[in-house]
């Protein structure tokens, strides 16, 4: 699963081979600070850092900061959205949907388009790149599909450690600085830690969607809240919702049929017999995990272990030596991962 950078670059200029018009309208000019929640800085090139307000306008290279329980949103020229949570360094760069991610964790949304969408964090360690056309190209005569991305980034800068969300259909391109990639679908996650790139693992989308706010707007049966947006972020959350739920829905169906073959043909439920159950940690504060943008060396590491609140499940309820019945304990976000079966 190796690339050359040639490729790569490759992939980039067909990228640009769109459209006048619809690259445009991609292009990523200014983004607008729609909603803040406690503290939050604004770091402008070339100017003193200040606290951000609602309506701050950022240009590229411009970065805006989080603090401790704290967030800010924004909504950008072309329709993208960014949810910023606690303790985070966020900026756009540049051209068509280029975002970097230094430390916290983001959920960025695009509505559907044929242009790529790029995150970068830690310096270039870890990328995310939709769509992979350089990988899984049509078949038909049209060369670009159109696709929203709805993804969420969790970025540990003092253990230089990047995690990916997928939250829709779309696969998504994970890259480390030397080409090497992988491709991960909805409901998987990957974590890339010293520029390595990690096993793809498989994460709870019901139980993420009923435990973080982040994701506000983009499960089933929360038109309420999507009615207290903006009109233009309404706009970009009904598009990129159908991506979402489609993905969930999806997940769904195939963890119900896992559950019925564990059941050993008695009643199957998702909370009895299935990978995930009740005693599972659930992402109660997702935004809020990381504590920290910089090292410090009286500090102690943030141990990533799930600890069950029920006795752990008994061999015997796993015929299937092909399942794992628990949750990956290297998640750092606590949310149920089990490794996708090959």
């Amino acid at each position: 699963m190796t690339i050359q950078r040639g490729i790569v670059a490759a992939s980039f200029l067909a990228f640009a081979c769109v459209l006048p018009v619809q690259a445009s309208s991609a292009l990523l000019t200014r983004g607008e600070v729609y909603k803040l929640t406690n503290q939050a800085q604004l770091l402008q090139r070339n100017r003193p850092v200040r606290p951000a307000r609602l309506s701050d306008v950022l240009v590229p290279q411009d970065a805006i900061k989080t603090a401790t329980r704290s967030r800010a949103e924004l909504l950008f020229n072309e329709g993208s959205l960014a949810r910023i949570g606690s303790n985070a360094i966020f900026r756009f760069i540049p051209g068509m949907r280029g975002f970097q991610l230094r430390n916290g964790t983001a959920l960025i949304m695009s509505p559907p388009t044929t242009v790529a969408t790029r995150i970068e964090t830690l310096d270039g360690s870890a990328i995310a790149e939709l769509p992979p056309s350089a990988i899984d190209a049509p078949s038909t005569s049209e060369q670009y599909q159109t696709r929203s991305l709805a993804m969420v980034v969790h970025v540990d800068g003092a253990n230089n450690k990047t995690q990916f969300f997928n939250l829709t259909n779309n696969p998504i391109k994970i890259l480390d600085n030397k080409g090497n990639f992988i491709v991960i679908n909805g409901g998987e996650t990957v974590t890339v830690q010293n520029g390595v790139i990690g096993k793809i693992n498989t994460f709870d989308l019901r139980k993420f969607y009923q435990t973080s706010s982040l994701s506000a707007g983009l499960a089933p049966a929360q038109e309420s809240l999507i009615a207290q947006e903006p009109a233009k972020v309404q706009a970009t959350l009904n598009l990129v919702r159908v991506a979402t739920i489609s993905a969930l829905n999806l997940q769904a169906r195939k963890l119900e049929g896992l559950c019925t073959l564990n059941a050993r043909g008695g009643a199957s439920t998702l909370s009895t017999n299935c990978i995930t159950t009740d005693s599972d940690d659930p992402l109660r504060d997702f935004q809020d995990r990381r504590d920290v943008t910089t090292p410090r060396p009286e500090r102690q590491p943030p141990v990533d272990v799930v600890v069950p609140t029920t006795p752990p499940i008994t061999p015997d309820t796993n015929p299937n030596p092909n399942t794992n019945p628990n949750p990956n304990p290297n998640s750092p976000v606590g949310v149920p991962v089990f490794v996708r079966p090959n």
